[in-house]
């Protein structure tokens, strides 16, 4: 077996991420897409040591529960996971595969939306055509929509589609509630003009420039207002990010100093800053942390300091409550000893990779977990986010 090899084959079973399963003379493999008891030509497109991967180049007998795909390049993007199964399926399916990971029945999966709530997307520019990279490649994926994203950025996308894009690398496209951000990546100067007034764009930057408009875009949450700088991070569900800030705000309760490491613009501390005396978050990214300053100042905050450094420099202080929401390589081993060695009544862990989410939980060995529940924070896609409670021992 080999690369490209064509087979035609029957699904005897299914993952939890979106695959068939399938063997070729007892070797597994991962069809994307596929559905038990289908019969499919598949097209392989990677080989392992154990398994191989491949892709659906013609259906001979399709499942009943096979939801008709509205998009173009599903096959090619990689990005969605559950386009062609209903909702209600998808969210079982990550519930199952959560559970299984942690070993526990986890029945809670908030969401909010299925469609259309992506505020952010990244389009790159190759020979002057505008679209995706496919999953794991450089190859260029073109689109007419995308059903995850915000109907505006789907307009500006199409309009680009019609321009010239020669110089142009590189295009990112933010949205709130009422405003538009643009980041262009760009040899060259181009003529905004049109842009601007077709679609009454806030904010354009050129590389590192800004070139029309305000800093920063404003999106509002629960009466608080947030600003965004093109290279600050900002949940890309914003419905289902005020979902997760809500739970994370029961989890928290009220206390007196609370402790946000890894805390990015400060949204959650400030958040949770009604519910505390003092709040104190730490991030290592110095744009976020003007940011952060600016919405503090933005939201007439006074009981909030950020820090710009590591998370592993807190060495001591004394915080009932600690917010911990790390990147996908999740806690260092120094953040680790430092919780295990607080005296912090609860933790509050937000995680958007469940499986360091579960080796860190195992080495937090003074704190018993209390309550665990996700949001679909990605609709569509393989990906969820994970709010947990701990408990000093």
């Amino acid at each position: 077996m080999k690369a490209n090899d064509i087979y035609e084959i029957k699904i005897i079973d299914e993952d939890n991420i979106g695959n068939g399963i399938a063997k070729i003379d007892n070797f597994v493999i991962f069809i994307s897409n596929a559905l038990k008891d289908e019969i499919l030509k598949i097209q392989i497109t990677e080989v392992n040591k154990r398994f191989a991967k491949a892709k659906i180049i013609e259906f001979i007998e399709k499942s009943n529960r096979r939801k008709e795909v509205e998009c173009d390049c599903y096959d090619s993007c990689g990005a969605c996971s559950f386009l062609h199964i209903d909702f209600k399926e998808e969210k079982e399916k990550k519930l199952n595969e959560i559970s299984k990971l942690f070993n526990k029945e986890i029945n809670i999966l908030h969401t909010d939306n299925e469609y259309n709530y992506r505020n952010k997307a990244t389009f790159h520019v190759k020979d002057n055509k505008i679209g995706y990279y496919s999953e794991k490649t450089n190859d260029l994926v073109e689109l007419t929509t995308c059903k995850l994203l915000d109907k505006r950025i789907n307009n500006i996308y199409n309009h680009f589609k019609s321009e010239n894009l020669s110089g142009i690398e590189e295009i990112m496209i933010r949205v709130t509630k009422s405003q538009i951000m643009l980041k262009i990546t760009s040899q060259k100067d181009f003529d905004k003009t049109n842009l601007i007034n077709k679609f009454n764009i806030d904010s354009i930057y050129l590389n590192k420039k800004l070139i029309h408009g305000n800093a920063y875009i404003t999106e509002e949450l629960n009466n608080i207002k947030y600003t965004i700088y093109p290279n600050a991070f900002f949940q890309i569900n914003t419905q289902n990010m005020k979902i997760m800030y809500d739970l994370v705000k029961q989890y928290a309760g009220k206390a007196n100093n609370l402790l946000d490491l890894y805390c990015g613009t400060g949204t959650i501390g400030i958040y949770l800053s009604e519910n505390f005396n003092n709040v104190t978050g730490v991030e290592i990214n110095s744009q976020a942390i003007m940011n952060a300053t600016i919405n503090k100042e933005l939201n007439h905050i006074e009981n909030i300091k950020f820090l710009c450094a590591d998370a592993s420099i807190i060495k001591e202080g004394t915080y009932d409550v600690i917010v911990v929401d790390p990147p996908r390589s999740g806690l260092s081993k120094d953040v680790i000893n430092y919780l295990n060695k607080s005296n912090a009544l609860r933790i509050v862990y937000v995680s958007c990779n469940p499986k360091t989410l579960k080796r860190d939980l195992e080495l937090l060995n003074n704190y018993e977990l209390k309550n665990i529940e996700c949001i679909n924070m990605f609709n569509k896609t393989k990906h969820l986010e994970t709010v947990c409670l701990l408990e000093r021992k």
